[in-house]
């Protein structure tokens, strides 16, 4: 039987090629966001079995090509999650503004690598673990908008999917602070362009969640790492300038 180290490796690799076939040898944009979509389904993969040194090594070598992807775009904003809502395909994207500011029209943003959106902004659209993380929980019957986000994320991140000890949530007006405790997503691109981009994997399911529950788009503000606990600080974002 293959296991799923081995297939999730291979997810990720073969997403990793593609998505630089899209990009550089035939500037397919439906192409490249093929291959971006395999990686994080690849990497979330990795939460029921322990990986390998070699495995790891593997992963660790994907995304070191997924950070060069984005290198060579030329992307240094913080990535915006939208939900739903905001979607054509009606999924959690993240969406990387490459223009001054953010702002969104009525009209859903179209599923390509490169978009317009709003009246004349341009962006990257990527699906992210938080993408794969808010799908699998919606599909599980335990994320719904306008609830709770406190009680939502316990639900999917502890208790259905045990990414997590224990999740606490603290609400303003147009912010949140999420902490975790023992957060079980490995991350493969730390302190890299990636991280830089959308989060660490924990705080891009986090950002997921959140933007789909409360329907705002959210943008990571920042992350607080220890040896258990990890803080995500998110804000609430629209019509203005994203760092």
């Amino acid at each position: 039987m293959v296991s799923i180290s081995y297939v999730s490796v291979s997810l990720i690799v073969v997403g990793v090629l593609i998505a630089l076939m899209g990009l550089l040898a035939l500037y397919s944009s439906p192409i490249l966001v093929l291959g971006i979509s395999l990686i994080p389904i690849g990497l979330l993969l990795l939460w029921s079995e322990r990986s390998s040194d070699d495995s790891l090594a593997r992963i660790y070598e994907a995304w070191d090509n997924v950070n060069l992807v984005l290198e060579d775009i030329g992307v240094i904003r913080r990535a915006v999650y939208l939900p739903t809502t905001y979607t054509e395909n009606n999924e959690v994207m993240a969406l990387i503004p490459l223009t001054q500011t953010f702002e969104l029209s009525p009209v859903k943003v179209p599923v390509r690598f490169s978009v317009r959106y709003g009246r004349s902004s341009v962006g990257l659209m990527l699906y992210t673990p938080g993408s794969r993380v808010v799908k699998i929980c919606k599909e599980g019957g335990i994320l719904s908008s306008g609830v709770d986000v406190g009680d939502v994320l316990r639900n999917c991140l502890a208790n259905y999917l045990s990414l997590v000890d224990r999740v606490s949530t603290q609400e303003t007006q147009d912010s949140f602070r999420v902490e975790v405790v023992r957060p079980r997503l490995r991350n493969v691109y730390e302190n890299t362009l990636v991280e830089r981009v959308i989060g660490s994997p924990i705080a891009s399911a986090v950002a997921g969640v959140v933007s789909e529950v409360t329907g705002r788009p959210m943008i990571i503000d920042r992350e607080e790492k220890s040896a258990n606990r990890h803080i995500i600080y998110l804000v609430s974002v629209g019509g203005v300038n994203v760092p």
